[in-house]
């Protein structure tokens, strides 16, 4: 089983200036004010309705911070940045298209996922979560160097594809494929890991604290098994003739059936609930 990945693209933003963590606090749901230097967590960024504008991981650098997410979400988080930074120090740098990403899975056993000093490859790492926990990823301006050093253990890098089906069997959510700027952050179903209820207020702070009060959740993501014909990403789920549910991310199993990530509607959230597709059945499991 592949256990690296490098991704062809990826989104990488530094937030630098003495006033980074006032500014990224004001935008994001996470209690980033508290990260030291080094370690991060995932986060929304919100507009002023609580909208989703993006989803990373923010680790706290000693210039600052660096946002890492999915590709393409750098252009709307440094317009959002600017729009609310006046007079503080606070400045957005783009490093998306200097930097290559090696994901690494949890199940890598190799002695060189915790003892590679990558700094020496003219790279860093840093622990996330999308592919289970234990995961990282190595960001580098030099990729031959950072192949070089895996290849010395004989693993094979995997391409964007299988880094999507080991992040799909993983069930963390892609910004852009299976959640975007219409979604609030409780619907993404991460609220454990990016949503703090307790931090100072940032913008869409009101918005997310009343959804977690009300409890009114009317669609969330969650994780289907799929039995029969595996379909396409974006495919329906009905519970006779209403639509319940729409996969956003499937992948296929050696044993026949799929796993997906999709969004679903309140009546399917209980673990078991089933709906139909065309040629198939899904089963909610998480």
């Amino acid at each position: 089983m592949t256990a690296i990945f490098r991704l062809s693209e990826l989104t990488v933003l530094d937030i630098v200036g003495v006033d980074a963590a006032t500014i990224l606090s004001n935008l994001t749901t996470n209690h980033v004010r508290q990260l030291e230097v080094g370690s991060g967590c995932e986060t929304f960024i919100t507009d002023v309705r609580g909208n989703t504008l993006g989803f990373v991981d923010a680790f706290r650098t000693a210039e600052g911070y660096r946002l890492i997410g999915a590709p393409g979400q750098a252009d709307a988080i440094t317009a959002h940045a600017d729009k609310y930074t006046i007079r503080e120090d606070a400045v957005p740098v783009d490093r998306s298209s200097e930097l290559t990403a090696f994901v690494f899975a949890p199940n890598f056993a190799s002695g060189l996922a915790s003892e590679t000093d990558w700094s020496q490859s003219n790279a860093n790492r840093y622990d996330v979560r999308w592919l289970g926990e234990g995961s990282f990823v190595v960001l580098t301006e030099t990729p031959g160097a950072v192949e070089q050093v895996i290849q010395t253990v004989g693993e094979s890098i995997g391409d964007d594809e299988a880094f999507h089906q080991a992040r799909v069997a993983a069930n963390f959510p892609w910004y852009g494929v299976d959640l975007g700027v219409k979604n609030l952050p409780q619907e993404a179903n991460r609220i454990e890991q990016s949503i703090c209820f307790t931090k100072g207020c940032y913008l869409g702070q009101e918005t997310v604290a009343r959804l977690d009060a009300l409890g009114q959740v009317q669609k969330q993501l969650m994780r289907w098994r799929i039995e029969g014909t595996i379909p396409v990403a974006g495919a329906e789920v009905k519970s006779g003739d209403k639509v319940v549910g729409r996969l956003t991310s499937i992948v296929s199993l050696a044993d026949g059936t799929g796993l997906a990530i999709g969004v679903t509607r309140r009546s399917h959230f209980d673990v078991g609930s089933t709906a139909e597709g065309d040629g198939f059945t899904a089963t909610v499991i998480e």
